[in-house]
């Protein structure tokens, strides 16, 4: 009993510490004009930052049948080293394991790779752990004057490079990849897995490794079109130079690639979309769109559309949190395991 409460405690300190979600419910608004919230916030003190040694000890009790690698520098940019986690089931005796990647959200400004200590995230990874999948999440760089979300989708596409290029190192198959994310990680997972490689150039080093494939991928609650002004208008004006790298009249190229529904071809990765339909944040309508682009163009795409859903899928959505990462979890094994 000692140890069990130990690990509330210290879960109960990151959720805290990192704005994360209690058990159950959605993710704590970030504090910059956001996707998960479309508005500013007044300024607030920062959150108390964790110390590397406490995020350790909060994801083994988060994650006690991983092996946990911590702080994996997969590239620098300047200054900033973009960082990962990586997680190896207890006793892996495969060489070459498969790995799903996580992509956190927080609206391209905010959240962290520790993130995955979500419900809708962790859950999955039990699963995973089970089948003898390695998991990992990774970070990136967030929405600045410096970074858009162009930048951001780089950062995920070099991490999976970095994952092909170190992989005997971590006992990955590289040929075995699957992408994760919710939100803005729900949008950049999907970008991860349908856009061409070669049209997000980044670490030269890393340049010749992209994966052959990626095995499939799982999107909650995601934006999937800025090039339509019904779903993404609060995108298109003064926040455009941000998302976007300069006004929305003069980046349409870089809108489309980052646009799922203009992304998604015949044989495009499998997909599994699910979306709450109480969702105000980012409409339903994101979801529903890309699902039905998906069959338009004969894609191997799957949708539930979570009932009372809100962003984040809340207490009283159905299917239940559990059910949700059961099913998601049953879709990654399947294409990760053939």
């Amino acid at each position: 009993m000692k140890k069990i409460s130990v690990g509330l405690l210290l879960l109960s300190l990151a959720f805290v510490a990192r704005g994360a979600e209690p058990d159950n419910k959605p993710a704590s608004p970030p504090a910059n004009p956001t996707a998960e919230t479309g508005k500013a916030k007044k300024a607030t003190r920062p959150a108390k930052k964790v110390s590397t040694k406490t995020q350790a000890e909060i994801i083994a009790a988060a994650f006690p049948e991983f092996d946990h690698l911590p702080d994996i520098v997969y590239k620098k940019v300047g200054d900033q080293a973009l960082q990962m986690e990586i997680l190896t089931p207890k006793g892996l005796k495969n060489p070459a394991a498969p790995v799903l990647v996580y992509i956190h959200g927080g609206g391209w400004s905010g959240g962290d790779r520790f993130r995955m200590t979500r419900p809708d995230i962790s859950g999955v990874f039990h699963h995973c752990a089970k089948a003898g999948i390695i998991c990992a999440s990774i970070e990136y760089r967030l929405n600045s004057p410096k970074a858009s979300a162009f930048d951001s989708a780089i950062d995920c596409k070099d991490a999976l490079r970095f994952l092909v290029k170190n992989a005997a190192q971590y006992h990955i198959d590289p040929t075995r990849i699957a992408t994760i994310g919710g939100s803005a990680g729900g949008h950049l997972s999907l970008v991860t897995a349908l856009g061409d490689p070669k049209k997000y150039p980044g670490d030269p080093e890393l340049a010749a490794f992209d994966p052959a494939s990626i095995r499939c991928e799982i999107a909650y609650y995601p934006a999937t079109d800025f090039t339509d002004e019904k779903l993404a208008g609060r995108f298109l004006g003064q926040r455009a130079t941000l998302m976007f790298g300069g006004p929305a009249d003069q980046k349409r190229d870089i809108m489309r690639l980052l646009s799922p529904v203009v992304l998604i071809q015949k044989n495009s990765t499998p997909i599994f979309c699910f979306h709450g339909d109480k969702d105000t944040v980012l409409s339903v309508d994101n979801s529903r769109k890309l699902f039905a682009q998906g069959k338009e163009v004969g894609a191997e795409i799957q949708y539930i559309e979570v009932k009372e859903g809100t962003h984040g899928f809340g207490l009283n959505c159905s299917p239940t949190i559990e059910e949700i990462t059961a099913t998601a979890a049953k879709f990654v094994i399947e294409h990760l395991q053939r």
